[in-house]
């Protein structure tokens, strides 16, 4: 179940418009997200976890903060 849930995050991240780049690092996962903004400029949401479904979460999470901070 739990890597189902990662993988529909990654979905729904894809959805919103961003490439995910995840790698592992040794013992820890890496990635990045990214996605067009507006005036030329990318958004960027990194991270680093302990498990693959932690850091998918995690760049989610960012991903969502992103959107709430932005006017409507």
């Amino acid at each position: 179940m739990a890597e189902r849930e990662g993988t529909m995050l990654l979905g729904w991240l894809r959805l919103l418009g961003y490439t995910v780049i995840l790698e592992r690092d040794g013992s820890h996962w890496v990635g990045l997200a990214t996605r067009p903004g507006r005036a030329g400029t990318d958004i960027c949401i990194d991270g680093a976890a302990g498990s693959r479904r932690e850091l998918v979460s995690s760049l989610f999470s960012g991903a969502v903060r992103h959107l709430e901070l932005q006017p409507a």
